[in-house]
């Protein structure tokens, strides 16, 4: 079936300004990146910034998403019973371990959060449900990595820029591929201060349908990430990733996203 040309054309436009900068893309940013002519593109823009799906910053001239398709995501995740699954087995994680539970699935080479569920600390982590972050400076992006072949990541990071966020962050795709290795033989993944400072984390990815779909994390200050604690996080960790499993099995639950 051939795809209706004008409807592709402002999905590019939202995918385009969704997986770029946080900063935004301006006319001539987009009219590159899906070779439209920017005089067809403008009354795009506009229709969809006077619709909200886009936001428009007049001092810049970029744009970002906007609000109705943030409310419109919020929706079909709220509707999935899928995600309120899995969404109450973190609750159950939380309540077993005192810290943030996160779900997240691989977007290109970034993790992008699509869950989280807070415990009742005074000092806890700071998240973002919709953020990204580059997969190989978190323990998340390295259990959602686990389900490649070391020959696919090593061409998927060929003369990839590493971003060093911190004196612990992996700058070379061989130092990644040996830790993903050890996340293939433990089945956890573990982040040492190498996307924030201070902030520790361990991952599990969840296999849904033979394919590693989402993965499943708990972080915590590195004060209280102590023996004791780090054992029952990856009981923990392992209990919930089994059960999520088992249910998605049951109930033919594909993860689709």
């Amino acid at each position: 079936m051939e795809l209706h040309k004008p409807t592709m054309r402002v999905l590019k436009i939202l995918e385009l300004v969704d997986s770029g900068p946080k900063a935004g893309a301006n006319l001539t940013d987009i009219s590159t990146a899906i070779a439209v002519p920017k005089g067809t593109l403008s009354p795009i823009l506009r229709t969809l910034s006077e619709a909200r799906y886009l936001q428009f910053n007049e001092d810049n001239g970029r744009y970002t998403i906007g609000f109705k398709a943030f409310e419109l995501g919020l929706a079909y995740g709220s509707n999935t019973d899928l995600l309120a699954m899995v969404q109450q087995r973190m609750v159950a994680l939380v309540k077993s371990v005192g810290e943030i539970c996160q779900l997240g699935i691989l977007s290109g080479l970034d993790v992008f959060y699509l869950l989280k569920e807070n415990p009742d600390n005074a000092i806890s982590i700071r998240s973002t449900v919709g953020a990204r972050i580059p997969a190989y400076a978190t323990g998340l992006g390295k259990a959602l990595l686990s389900g490649k072949q070391n020959d696919e990541i090593q061409a998927l990071y060929k003369d990839y820029p590493f971003k060093k966020f911190t004196d612990n962050t992996l700058t070379c795709v061989d130092d990644l591929v040996a830790q993903i290795d050890g996340v293939r033989s433990s089945g956890v993944a573990y982040e040492q201060e190498e996307s924030k400072g201070d902030v520790c984390c361990q991952a599990v990815p969840l296999v849904i349908d033979n394919q590693i779909k989402a993965a499943i994390s708990v972080t915590v200050p590195k004060f209280r990430y102590l023996p004791e604690k780090q054992e029952l996080i990856t009981q923990q960790l392992k209990r919930q990733k089994q059960i999520i499993e088992d249910v998605c099995k049951v109930q033919h639950y594909h993860f689709e996203y």
